[in-house]
């Protein structure tokens, strides 16, 4: 039985999908303006736990991401520059490029985290056409006003607007949540489309049947996720930040036009904060995966590093902690190393790691259970393949490391078989000396009482 903490209900739910043994998973993806910091990373990594996690457990997950290459605005809300189009300025560079580029490197920095590609990315640009339907239903339900940049949702309109985010919506003060607009009817009021600027032109902008523009940035989820999930799903994930204006918003475009919430459980990671600051661009700390890499830290070690706090708890960053992760990793895979392969696990620390995750994903307790595992007197090789079950949900290339490390070329091998000779014959000193040569060719020896297992160090 899988609980999950449900943000739209505040407590932990039995998880049963709408179609049995099948998830619709919605995850908000990147805004591809700039290079993605490790805070934004950290989602991603969580998310792909969750979706490793049910697919194990037997349900076939349809995952659905969102690329927003239009439409946010410098804030969250509704006011600024679109920030691909200020990145096209900056670099010189088409919009499309643009989108493209830093496309391209957030899939870079995904797989190098052993993150599975969802089922399918879904640009914002590429459901024009269906988001301005999208509206003009919203129109005719008279959920809209226009104002002199756009076309408002009216908020006051929706009943249980701001319920996600627990809103007091009456006494909210305009300017504190989002930037203050004098022409907005009320100030949780938000922009469905957006009308060009008269005094400049911009590079992405479609005709509409209320004026050149551009979808806004909270449309483009509701319509993705309609589009391939249905007009209601299984679980909604994204950052805490989307906790109190872009997923309310969301909800109450969605509601409009269905009348139902379309999604039965909200999922929010937390932040990553960096000497009391958020990680972001913004509070001038802007850590990038490549950074920590560059530091001697691999991308794995990171996800590591993630996975030992819980995702709804402040994931406090110091370079120390994670060389700490990251030794700590690397120490684990010197110790699989030289594990035997077997058909059987150990099926009570399965049972434990399932139970941790099980309990609204608590890979901080499924890691604890992973290293008393490793710390058990069960033989190698059935630690191993309970370790191989684990890492099928953490992602940390346990088996490929292990794998990789099996693989010892032909000489390598003719000087173990000398090395066995020469224990046989208690020659300690020669055993030594091709210890030593061993080491010399980038393979390390460990002397069991089932005799020596020898992998290769990196």
């Amino acid at each position: 039985m899988i609980q999950l903490y449900n943000n739209l209900t505040r407590k932990k739910e039995t998880f049963i999908p709408l179609v049995p043994h099948s998830v619709g998973l919605y995850t908000c993806g990147p805004t591809v303006y700039d290079f993605q910091h490790i805070g934004n990373l950290r989602a991603y990594i969580v998310w792909d736990v969750l979706k490793r996690f049910l697919t194990s457990q037997g349900y076939a997950v349809t995952h659905i991401m969102n690329v927003t290459d239009v439409g946010h605005l410098t804030s969250d809300s509704d006011e600024g520059e679109d920030k691909i189009e200020i990145a096209r300025q900056r670099e010189k560079l088409s919009a499309k490029e643009i989108a493209e580029k830093y496309f391209a490197e957030f899939k870079n920095d995904a797989l190098a985290l052993c993150i599975i590609p969802p089922t399918k990315y879904v640009p914002a640009t590429s459901l024009i056409p269906e988001q301005i339907a999208f509206v003009q239903e919203l129109e005719s339900r008279g959920y809209l006003y226009r104002i002199s940049d756009g076309m408002y949702f009216d908020t006051s309109k929706s009943p249980q607007y701001g319920s996600l985010g627990r809103l007091d919506i009456k006494n909210l003060i305009r300017g504190k949540r989002v930037e203050f607009n004098p022409e907005k009817r009320n100030a949780s009021d938000f922009a469905v489309w957006k009308f060009s600027p008269k005094d400049s032109q911009r590079e992405m902008e479609w005709e509409s049947p209320w004026g050149v523009g551009f979808p806004g940035w909270h449309l483009e989820c509701s319509v993705i996720a309609r589009q391939y999930l249905g007009d209601q799903f299984d679980i909604h994930t994204g950052g805490i930040d989307h906790l109190t204006v872009h997923h309310p918003n969301e909800i109450a475009q969605s509601q409009a036009v269905t009348g139902k919430v379309p999604a039965r459980f909200w999922l929010h990671n937390n932040f990553v904060t960096h000497k009391d600051k958020k990680i972001s661009k913004s509070a001038g700390t802007f850590i990038r995966l490549a950074d920590i890499v560059c530091g001697g830290v691999s991308p794995l070690s990171y996800r590591f590093y993630v996975l030992q706090t819980h995702y709804r708890k402040e994931l406090i960053y110091s370079w120390e902690a994670l060389q700490a992760a990251h030794q700590g990793l690397q120490n684990l895979y010197s110790e699989i190393s030289f594990y035997d392969s077997a058909s059987v696990g150990c099926a009570e620390f399965e049972t434990q790691f399932t139970e941790c995750l099980s309990d609204g994903l608590n890979t901080a307790r499924a890691l604890d259970v992973m290293q008393k595992l490793i710390g058990s007197k069960h033989p190698s090789g059935a630690k191993l393949r309970s370790l191989f079950m684990m890492d099928a949900v953490l992602g940390l290339g346990i088996e490929d490391v292990w794998t990789r490390r099996q693989k010892l070329s032909p000489e390598a091998r003719a000087v173990l078989t000398k090395r066995a000779r020469a224990r046989e014959e208690k020659d300690w000193a020669k055993a030594d000396l091709l210890r030593d040569r061993l080491n010399g060719m980038g393979v390390g020896v460990k002397d069991t009482l089932d005799g020596q297992w020898a992998a290769l160090l990196k």
